[in-house]
């Protein structure tokens, strides 16, 4: 979603409806939809690529968000033999890596690491459940602190998409 290749497409298809459909029409009503179907495509083309960079820039947020989860696990030595917070910090790498495999579907991507917030705060849960209140209270508030960041880029990018034209 949102590659140059799908908005070209979508160019393509208008003017194949324009140049080669429309003008072998009869009816008024045929002309008539074919038109809006063509000029639909027009208008969706640039969209399409839009709605592909929010998702790119959204990924990368949340991505920045999971790597920061990890540096926060990662520095509290104490925890070093935890096999839950282990557990978490090998999945998030692993999801952070996929990045690394090849150009990634967008949207694919942007499910993946919906997911992956998700399951981190169910990883937060059972790590806090697994430790002494006074031993994830300071790692609790960074790692709160992060997902809160990334849920207000959330929230602020709906908002935006929800304001009066």
């Amino acid at each position: 979603m949102g590659t140059p290749i799908t908005t070209l497409m979508l160019e393509r298809c208008a003017q194949t409806i324009e140049q080669v459909i429309v003008p072998k029409l009869t009816t008024g009503f045929a002309f008539e939809q074919a038109m809006y179907i063509a000029i639909l495509l027009h208008i969706l083309a640039p969209a399409v690529e839009e709605r592909g960079q929010e998702l790119r820039e959204e990924n990368e947020r949340m991505r920045e968000v999971l790597g920061r989860v990890v540096e926060v696990l990662q520095g509290e030595e104490a925890l070093s033999r935890n096999s839950v917070r282990n557990g978490l910090i090998e999945r998030l790498e692993r999801e952070l890596k996929k990045v690394d495999v090849g150009p990634p579907d967008v949207s694919e991507e942007n499910y993946n690491l919906k997911g992956a917030l998700v399951e981190t705060i169910r990883g937060l849960d059972a790590l806090i459940n697994d430790l002494p209140r006074e031993t994830m209270s300071s790692s609790r508030q960074q790692i709160r602190s992060v997902l809160r960041q990334q849920l207000d880029h959330g929230v602020a990018r709906v908002a935006s998409r929800m304001a009066p034209l």
